[in-house]
């Protein structure tokens, strides 16, 4: 039957340990076991370490199953086990001084007590390794190198994978425990032990041979998380006796966890169980990541980079990983708790316990968090992070609309907040925590004038704290608000609404004015007219079309729009970024000027709706003294031509860009344009055009070519840099002939440089090229003498 016994006790009393022949290798030591591996001997060194009469021992290493056959008990689940605390007791008893008494007990006739069926390699390993002696120990020695240099280890039982891996453990072993002593006695202690195992004799259960080897065919021990929640149960009885959560009632912490893991929690996570494997360990164990993430206690500096990078990478999901860095704390058990108490109700679907119109969406953050953590943004954790510690300290008490209310304030934070490294994260967390005490009331606290939430976009808390004080007024700016936030695009961000309405949303070292309730009620038709214009303007640029470019067109008719983006302009595209047109509204928000032109625009459109015509009658009429806005938009292919939306403007010149730097492709904007308007025009009748874009300083330029008397003539237009005129130039030949140097002179071509050269200003760059092609048509199409 079940008895609890140690290694040395097994051995005592059955006489000899036998792997069977049905077993599969020694596995605990192959190299892509590391972590594994070194999770557990970990674990046997501090069970080896406590006291005696430490409350946490002895280390108990779950089951091992068996029967005795052919005079040896042979175990059929544990092999992995017994074959690492056999070699344990020979490394620490060779650690003491203590082989001779290593010997007695584990050796009888020249043989081990404890020895392989698998194959004669493993056996002979095995039988050899209980008698070998090393002599004095040494930390410095390489225990695997000393092994194979000795007579009796035979070369071909490289090829043995239980061998293999048995020199991998000793050598593990030699690194986790090579500084320590004193550690055989502790090992084989019978009254105190350290660490012991659950003996079950099947044959008490009359079972078959072949039900034996169906029950070892599965090849595995302990899954992952079994054997996490082992350990987690252990630890909430030892650090966590006196811990009382509202959830538990007046059962100790790890009763209550133990029952509600094999139970309701249990079914809940069914759902998501891996169909192939049919078990849920990766969706749990996932689940416990995120949450060690976003449950790290700011007083306490939350989570450093080097964790951070842990947890979204490839640490391993085990108790001893997340142990030994501090992370099963009492803020991760509370929210554990707490948020398995809310989705394990009954039914099927993922109980969010916000309301049906909230903007976070639970369920596809959840679906991210238990499949793959890594594909979570720095958003998706804030997000997350607000709602568990809502969950936790409600602790069961959940009032649905303080949940929404808090939790759009949460995702309106948290979405228009720009994330570019951990630190951002970090001061969010703490801006989340700092407020953890008004979570309940949260437009209530935005109200207030001492109200601040750090760690976020201070434009967007602005923004939020307006609009908890039209919230306030009531005239129906509840609705209106959270229905503008609501728009797919927007997220949240409507401060440029509240703007152009008429209301004051302070700045970064002033307070926002507060809206009185007649000001408040005079901007609701404004409000709704630049909402409408909004919503339309949004749904023809995502259409595209015709539609969409009438609003870009439009908008750099009325003014300069182009954001800044490093040492480039944007033209505004729904490309993420510098360029975007959520910082274009951002910054109008803030009331930056290119807010004036899209509010301006927007004031010429007496119906939304039906703004098209409008906006092509503006494209025609509206102008201003800046040339490069009017070539970009009558030069549609300019948005074509930048991939990125970006413009270099320098004092050379003005430049679209292809991707986003110098190095790369560009061209120069009237060249280009005059290019483009050519080539829509028709063409040329004598002149071949090609524009040559370029990769570095060297300035781009439309070339133009014709064949004159059987040789090449190459005309350049290019820009002349740091002023406003161009050049027109004859680059080859350098000597034309006569009757086409006097033709060139005619079209006001001189001698400049070494070339025949025209200047020209830019209103001059079509017509100057149409009238030398129309010049040129006699002269290339008959042979001159």
């Amino acid at each position: 039957m079940e008895s609890r016994t140690t290694f040395a006790q097994l051995i005592a009393n059955r006489g000899r340990v036998q792997i069977p022949i049905i077993q599969r290798d020694y596995a605990q030591g192959r190299t892509e076991q590391k972590d594994v591996r070194n999770d557990f001997l970990r674990a046997l060194h501090d069970a080896l370490s406590w006291p005696p009469d430490d409350t946490r021992l002895p280390l108990d290493l779950d089951f091992v199953y068996g029967n005795d056959a052919s005079g040896a008990f042979q175990p059929l689940d544990g092999q992995q086990r017994l074959t690492t605390l056999f070699l344990l007791h020979w490394y620490l008893a060779w650690v003491d001084g203590k082989l001779d008494d290593f010997r007695s007990r584990f050796m009888a006739d020249g043989q081990s007590r404890f020895g392989y069926q698998v194959r004669p390699s493993s056996r002979d390993f095995v039988d050899e390794m209980a008698g070998f002696d090393p002599g004095p120990f040494a930390p410095e020695i390489d225990l695997a190198a000393l092994i194979m240099d000795q007579q009796w280890y035979v070369r071909a039982w490289q090829y043995d994978q239980t061998v293999r891996s048995a020199l991998g453990m000793l050598g593990a072993m030699h690194v986790e425990f090579g500084q320590s002593s004193s550690l055989y006695e502790r090992l084989i202690d019978p009254e105190n032990p350290a660490i012991a195992f659950q003996l079950l004799d099947l044959e008490d259960f009359a079972l078959t041979d072949e039900l034996y080897i169906k029950m070892n065919a599965r090849g595995k021990p302990l899954t992952q998380f079994e054997t996490f929640k082992a350990r987690f149960e252990q630890h909430l009885k030892v650090n966590f006796a006196d811990l009382k959560l509202p959830q538990s009632g007046v059962d100790p912490l790890d009763k209550f966890f133990a029952k509600r893991i094999d139970r309701e929690w249990s079914d809940f996570f069914w759902v998501y169980r891996d169909k192939q494997t049919a078990t849920f360990d990766a969706a749990i164990m996932n689940l416990l990541r995120v949450l060690i993430i976003v449950t790290r206690d700011p007083e306490r500096g939350t989570i450093t980079d080097a964790e951070l990078a842990e947890l979204r990478g490839d640490l391993p999901n085990t108790f001893m990983a997340f142990h030994e860095r501090g992370w099963l704390d009492r803020s991760l058990v509370a929210a554990l708790v707490a948020l398995l108490e809310c989705w394990s109700g009954p039914g099927q679907d993922l109980p969010t316990h916000l309301p049906d119109d909230s903007p976070f969406d639970v369920s596809a953050t959840f679906s991210k968090i238990i499949t793959d953590p890594s594909r979570l943004t720095f958003q998706d954790l804030i997000l997350f992070a607000g709602y568990v510690q809502f969950l936790t300290a409600a602790a069961g008490n959940i009032e649905k609309g303080a949940f929404g209310e808090w939790m759009r304030v949460v995702f309106n934070l948290g979405v228009n907040t720009d994330y570019n490294r951990n630190e951002d994260l970090r001061r969010s967390f703490s801006g989340l925590a700092s407020v953890r005490s008004r979570m309940s009331d949260i437009n209530a606290y935005l109200t207030e004038p001492s109200a601040e939430i750090r760690g976020f976009s201070q434009p967007q808390v602005l923004e939020e704290r307006l609009k908890a004080r039209l919230f306030a007024l009531g005239n129906g700016w509840l609705v209106r608000i959270t229905a503008a936030e609501r728009h797919d695009y927007l997220k949240g961000q409507i401060g440029f609404l509240l703007k152009f309405a008429g209301f004051d949303l302070g700045e970064a070292n002033r307070e926002p004015v507060p809206p009185q309730g007649a000001e408040a009620h005079d901007a609701i038709k404004a409000f709704e007219h630049y909402l409408a214009c909004a919503r339309q303007m949004l749904k023809d640029l995502t259409n595209g079309g015709n539609d969409g470019r009438a609003w870009e067109l439009a908008l750099l008719s009325v003014g300069d729009v182009l954001l800044e983006a490093g040492r480039n302009w944007a033209l505004p595209s729904f490309k993420e970024g510098q360029g975007s047109w959520k910082r274009l509204l951002r910054v109008a928000a803030v009331g930056e000027p290119q807010g004036d032109v899209v509010k301006g625009l927007w004031d010429k459109l007496p119906d939304p709706a039906d703004a098209q015509e409008t906006l092509k009658q503006i494209i025609k009429t509206e102008w201003d003294d800046e040339p490069w806005r009017r070539v970009v938009i009558d030069t549609p292919a300019i948005f074509q031509y930048c991939r990125e939306s970006l413009i270099r403007f320098d004092e050379a010149g003005i430049y679209p860009l292809k991707r986003s730097q110098m190095n790369g492709a560009h061209v120069e904007l009237y060249t280009y344009a005059a290019y483009v308007a050519l080539q829509e025009g028709g063409g040329l009748k004598s002149l071949t055009m090609e524009y040559h874009e370029t990769f570095s300083a060297e300035e781009p330029f439309l070339g133009l070519d014709c064949m004159i008397d059987g040789k090449k003539y190459e005309f350049w237009l290019m820009s002349r840099q740091n002023d406003d005129y161009f050049d027109l130039w004859l680059d080859q030949p350098k000597s034309p002939i006569a009757p086409v140097a006097a033709l060139l002179t005619k079209q006001g071509f001189a001698i400049d440089g070494g070339v025949l050269n025209k200047e020209l200003e830019l209103d001059e760059l079509q017509s100057a090229i149409l009238t030398l092609d129309a010049a040129l048509v006699p002269v290339v199409a008959r042979e001159v003498v």
